[in-house]
């Protein structure tokens, strides 16, 4: 995974993103990344270039928070679905019993949540570890980078959360 945090940081983070985008996260500030096993190259990429774009709410930090440990309270875990496109995760995790309920009370759908996830984590992994020159990754949304670097504290917070009680501690 590279740096020391993302392997703890990515373990909760597959709630919402089924492991479908957010390994190769790291792997896109060395290199263009492959998609997992299962999902073909276009729809990998669009689903990066969706990622990346997508609007994050200027509470996104602390509501994800919020959510991510009333999720863990609930003792909700994450579902296994690492070979599956970001609409596939969408839809499983609108399955997961008890989960809908949770989300609502934060103001997510699954969509939001499995989207604000993606989106938090692909560029967070952007922000820590920037391509280098000539390798084709997605641009992270600006309005995004501002907030994790407005909010640093915040993001580590969310870092944190997702990862586990007691994880992510670097």
């Amino acid at each position: 995974m590279g740096q020391p945090g993302m392997k703890t940081r990515t373990s909760l983070m597959a709630m919402a993103l089924a492991a479908a985008v957010l390994p190769a996260m790291p792997a896109l500030a060395q290199q263009q990344a492959a998609p997992p096993a299962g999902v073909d190259q276009a729809t990998f990429q669009r689903d990066m270039q969706e990622a990346a774009r997508y609007p994050l709410p200027a509470d996104f930090l602390p509501r994800m928070t919020a959510t991510i440990q009333a999720i863990q309270a609930a003792g909700i875990a994450p579902p296994n679905t690492p070979n599956l496109s970001l609409a596939q995760t969408i839809d499983r995790t609108a399955s997961i019993p008890g989960l809908a309920p949770i989300l609502a009370a934060h103001g997510f759908t699954p969509r939001d949540f499995v989207m604000g996830i993606t989106a938090f984590g692909l560029t967070e992994a952007l922000i820590q570890q920037p391509p280098p020159p000539g390798v084709q990754a997605p641009q992270p949304n600006p309005a995004n980078v501002a907030l994790i670097r407005n909010y640093p504290q915040d993001a580590q917070t969310l870092a944190q959360a997702m990862a586990g009680p007691g994880g992510g501690q670097q």
